[in-house]
């Protein structure tokens, strides 16, 4: 009766292992989407800078995590990422991008933010102080994108632009037809326990 028990706990044991790893094999295939424009490969120009951070930042009268930031100065500051390596399929479907200035820029002039897809641009956003902007784009067949940051004034510095969010969006992939249902195990039900 005492090896029943064991058994029967062996078998529930295994069924509970294989239904946690095979739930678990979902959860970190479906973890690689989106990924942040910061992880492509990125290079910046301009007389400004722009860096990679990942501060707190207030916007809004809200707590945002900031992934990059670009610093125009009183000119312009800019970031080029490729998406997609040359001769390569595309990967990405959209690009989201949330961005503004934060909330103690209040004598900062405004930013002119500009978004460009393989060289055209596509997008102009102005933000001030306590101001944020969202925008979407459909990136599939596109290998660059750039952003730029342009101070409104020559004569004063512009704060600088954070960005929030900035991601994209892989192409989803056919499902393999293994992995489409649920892998079954077939385990006998335990001898009835005996009295």
């Amino acid at each position: 009766m005492q090896t029943t028990k064991s058994i029967g706990k062996v078998i529930a044991g295994a069924m509970l292992s294989l239904t946690v790893a095979i739930i678990g094999g979902q959860v970190v295939q479906g973890s690689e989407n989106p990924v942040s424009l910061v992880k492509t490969t990125c290079v910046g120009s301009g007389p400004g800078r722009w860096r990679p951070d990942r501060e707190d930042v207030a916007i809004g009268r809200a707590v945002y995590k900031s992934l990059m930031n670009l610093s125009p100065s009183n000119g312009s500051a800019a970031v080029t990422c490729r998406i997609r390596p040359e001769n390569s399929e595309p990967k990405f479907q959209t690009l989201q991008l949330e961005f503004g200035m934060l909330d103690r820029d209040t004598t900062s002039p405004p930013n002119t933010v500009n978004i460009y897809l393989d060289g055209r641009q596509v997008a102009t956003r102005t933000v001030t102080a306590a101001q944020t902007a969202s925008l979407l784009f459909n990136v599939v067949g596109v290998s660059n994108v750039s952003i730029e940051t342009i101070c409104s004034s020559s004569s004063e510095y512009c704060s600088r632009v954070y960005f929030f969010k900035a991601s994209l969006e892989r192409i989803p992939q056919p499902e393999r037809l293994n992995r489409s249902e649920p892998q079954r195990l077939n385990v006998p039900e335990p001898p009835p326990l005996r009295k």
